[in-house]
């Protein structure tokens, strides 16, 4: 199966966050409050080990110089202060906590979304340092791209090819013959739709392939079968270019 899974931890666990507040006590820093988004079904990352076919560099805190040993860090766990996303080169799913696999939990996924964008909101820095804000603006982006990314099964499959240094240009995939043909059938049935019905039809037999190649290349994934993967990937960017392009013509 084309799968990695990365080590659980308890970044947001209550133990973790009894540590900051501590470590905040001492050191004469304004406490943390726990994030209200956080008090009940806490995202739990993992103490840092990295996985065997990855080599990691060791990340240290900007602040203090501490090492992060969980994976990703948010908040340093010693001073408590943000961390930066860039320096950590972040994947889009274990930012979420979730295993690099083309069928995911949506709606886990958006639940886990909600949670860290909640905590790290720009808004949440307003009186903190220049640099902190910043660094939440950057962790917000990357929270929302990720988001964005893995929550579309095309966006996701691209994503999943290029973290194996993979991608879909025209050179490296051998379309069969009879698809190009297809392509062809279908971009006239695109020019000659001139009603209502006759778009909502067309949308719908485009929606219905749309499903199945994403059936198949979960397939695909699942088997480690990259050249297969390829192939679907670039029919269904293909028909989710055709399908924009339909919601933008003009019928009347």
């Amino acid at each position: 199966m084309f799968v990695m899974r990365y080590w659980r931890t308890s970044m947001f666990g209550n133990s973790l966050l009894r540590t900051v507040r501590q470590n905040v006590h001492h050191s004469g820093v304004n406490q943390l409050s726990e994030p209200s988004c956080l008090q009940k079904d806490n995202i739990r990352y993992n103490k840092f080990k990295g996985h065997p076919y990855v080599t990691y560099d060791r990340v240290k805190c900007w602040n203090c110089q501490t090492i992060l040993d969980i994976r990703p860090c948010l908040f340093c766990k010693h001073c408590s202060i943000i961390q930066s996303p860039e320096d950590q080169n972040l994947n889009y799913f274990e930012l979420f906590n979730i295993n690099v696999q083309y069928d995911i939990d949506t709606a886990q996924l958006t639940t886990n979304f909600r949670k860290l964008q909640n905590l790290m909101h720009p808004d949440r820095f307003s009186n903190k340092t220049e640099k902190e804000q910043l660094l939440s603006e950057s962790f917000s982006s990357l929270l929302n791209k990720s988001y964005s990314t893995l929550l579309n099964p095309l966006l996701r499959g691209l994503y999943m090819l290029y973290l194996g240094g993979l991608s879909i240009d025209e050179d490296s995939i051998t379309m069969d013959t009879t698809f190009l043909y297809e392509i062809m059938d279908w971009n006239e049935k695109v020019e000659e739709v001139n009603t209502k019905e006759s778009l909502e039809s067309l949308k719908k037999d485009i929606d219905d392939m749309l499903v199945d190649l994403y059936t198949e290349l979960s397939k695909a994934f699942n088997e480690n079968n990259k050249n297969q993967a390829k192939v679907l990937l670039s029919k269904a960017k293909f028909f989710s270019t055709l399908l924009e392009k339909i919601k933008d013509k003009d019928v009347l």
